[in-house]
């Protein structure tokens, strides 16, 4: 749009003209003074009102880690449909709201553990039951796991379910076909929660503290159990298997606490470990502490 533009004429008349006009005209009389008019009070200056401003209580590095964790959500195929409601504070993610099954439950926090610069995940979803009854959910889970049974080398299963809590209990081929199982039994509708008992066969024991460590600094020394970078510390004491060092991933911390949890002679676990996201080696280290 092109600018308005305008033009002015000024008139100037002579200046003998305005000469003439002075002598002509008489003297002007000053003008009386005004009376003074008291001087009213200033009113106040109320400003405007503003908008509230909206702060990011996790700082600002949250933002875009919230944002890209969004957008893995939104593009995985399995959670197609689901929209949890997510916080992340200081690199903690926090998930809440329904979730239609345990098996998406379960993949947005894996998916948020395997995210570089989480530190942790909270869970605050839930499964709605429904009107799904217990022996319905049951005869579901059997028939999922039977349909994998020689994949996943399922044994001696036995599952029970109880207030749309199911537990599976029985042997399996390792730890990935452990997962698998838990996730076929998640997708069944009505299964709030899944309590994952089951023991892979590749799963290895110790009879005393030295025997122990040394067979779950091999058991998570192996790629083909764990493969996340991490720098570990194993030490057992009484039985009680303590993990130190660091993880690069969140995830990495949770299999590695499980894992340890699994070998045969192991009372309770201490998971000390620490996520550090600037973590860069490609595989794990393990280092037996007596």
């Amino acid at each position: 749009m092109k600018p308005l533009r305008s033009r002015f004429a000024l008139l100037v008349p002579s200046l003998a003209a305005l000469l003439s006009f002075a002598a002509a005209a008489p003297p002007a009389k000053p003008a009386p003074p005004a009376p003074a008019d008291p001087v009213a009070p200033a009113s106040p200056v109320v400003p405007p009102p503003t908008a509230p401003v909206v702060r990011n209580i996790g700082g600002p590095g949250d933002y875009p880690l919230r944002e890209k964790l969004i957008e893995r959500l939104t593009r995985d195929p399995a959670l197609a449909g689901f929209r949890p409601s997510v916080v992340l504070v200081n690199g903690g993610v926090v998930f809440s709201g329904p979730v239609p099954s345990w098996t998406m439950r379960r993949r947005a926090l894996t998916t948020a553990g395997a995210m570089r610069g989480v530190v942790n995940v909270t869970d605050q979803m839930m499964v709605p039951r429904g009107n799904v009854k217990d022996d319905a959910i049951l005869k579901g889970i059997v028939a999922a796991l039977s349909e994998r049974e020689d994949l996943l080398q399922v044994t001696n299963l036995d599952v029970t379910v109880q207030d749309g809590v199911a537990t599976l209990n029985g042997g399996v081929k390792d730890f990935a076909a452990r997962v698998q199982a838990e996730e076929l039994a998640g997708t069944v509708l009505g299964a709030q929660t899944i309590v994952n008992r089951l023991h892979p066969a590749n799963a290895p024991s110790g009879a005393d503290d030295a025997s122990i460590r040394k067979a779950l600094a091999v058991y998570l020394g192996d790629f083909r159990n764990y493969a996340w970078p991490a720098n570990l510390e194993v030490q057992v004491k009484e039985g009680v298997a303590i993990l130190g060092g660091e993880v690069g991933l969140y995830l990495g911390r949770v299999q590695a606490g499980t894992m340890a949890a699994l070998v045969g002679g192991v009372k309770r676990v201490e998971n000390r470990i620490k996520v550090e996201p600037s973590l860069q080696q490609p595989d794990a280290v393990i280092k037996e502490v007596p």
